[in-house]
């Protein structure tokens, strides 16, 4: 985040040369985004229209919010992505260049957020179940609207406050990105990096620990066998993030302290360009780990596909005794 992108718009110095990569690099995001609008698609009308998700009710409707970022980002994010890739360049024109810049920092903030609210969330209903028990769909919707309001901090701040045009297209990730050439931005990208990357990153690797610990605990002093459904649909959730953003964070922490790796360098270009890529499993995770994880929504699919007859019968109540 503190690197110029400007410095990466030479499409000779910093572009694709071999096509075949780049196709297959275009190929990959075209898969993540049918892969998004199918898979995240299907959640939302399981769990609007159908009901299919027997968990509590903040949770089902965080798990929708995720859904609507996910679409979101894949079509706002990841098509253009593809398109440039294929085109070998930016041909969408200026205002969405400057446009998608903006809602890239936006809507992949939310996906961070909303996975962070997920974590803590879980966590509550664990360590205070008879609380949690009376929260309503209406106490989930706005939590996740507290995480969608600060997710505008990095657009805000950008276009309001430092410079609105300060915007390029990046040869080395095929993106719009903001050029970060202003001097502000040597204290104060570090300082939003860790007030919205690295503080929310290890808010849910540690929300995600204590809520192993907590329901561990909960179900020996209980002396009998926790349900466990929403706990490993909330962590799996969580640890398939975790990888997804792992080697994008690796790539952060060290290139401050690689200052003599040249620009063209293999680890400032194609393991950066392999890390964006890490960054789109977490798009089209969620299809799998629900079907997987939520028994009532497993049953549901297998119903649609025609491998079941009968489906549980749709309710209204979403406060299910199920942790």
């Amino acid at each position: 985040m503190t690197t110029s992108s400007a410095q990466f718009s030479n499409q000779t110095l910093y572009g694709i040369k071999s096509g075949p990569v780049r196709y297959l690099w275009g190929g990959y995001f075209f898969f993540v985004l049918l892969s998004s609008l199918i898979g995240d698609s299907i959640i939302l009308i399981a769990s609007i229209k159908y009901r299919a998700f027997k968990l509590h009710k903040v949770i089902v409707v965080i798990i929708q919010h995720i859904a609507v970022c996910d679409l979101i980002v894949s079509v706002t994010y990841i098509a253009p992505r593809m398109i440039s890739l294929f085109a070998d360049g930016w041909i969408l024109g200026d205002s969405l260049c400057y446009t998608y810049a903006y809602i890239k920092y936006f809507f992949n903030q939310a996906g961070i957020l909303l996975i962070c609210t997920m974590t803590t969330t879980k966590l509550f209903m664990v360590k205070y179940p008879l609380r949690s028990r009376t929260w309503s769909a209406k106490r989930g919707k706005l939590i996740c609207s507290i995480a969608w309001i600060l997710s505008l901090m990095l657009p805000i701040v950008s276009s309001v406050i430092i410079d609105a045009s300060d915007i390029a297209f990046d040869y080395k990730s095929y993106t719009c990105d903001f050029g970060f050439t202003a001097e502000i931005w040597n204290w104060l990208a570090p300082a939003l990096t860790a007030a919205f990357s690295v503080l929310p990153n290890c808010l849910v690797l540690a929300t995600t620990v204590k809520l192993l610990i907590e329901a561990k605990g909960l179900a020996g002093r209980q002396r009998q066998s926790l349900k466990w459904q929403g706990i490993v649909t909330t962590v799996a959730t969580s640890i398939v993030y975790g990888i997804s953003v792992l080697p994008y964070a690796v790539y952060r922490i060290l290139v401050p302290v690689m200052p003599s790796a040249q620009p063209g360098s293999f680890f400032k270009i194609h393991y950066y360009r392999v890390s964006l890529s890490f960054l789109s499993l977490n798009t089209i995770s969620n299809i799998y780990i629900y079907s997987l994880t939520v028994s009532s929504f497993r049953k549901f699919l297998r119903s649609k596909l025609g491998l079941s007859t009968r489906m549980p019968p749709a309710t209204t109540d979403g406060n299910y005794s199920s942790l």
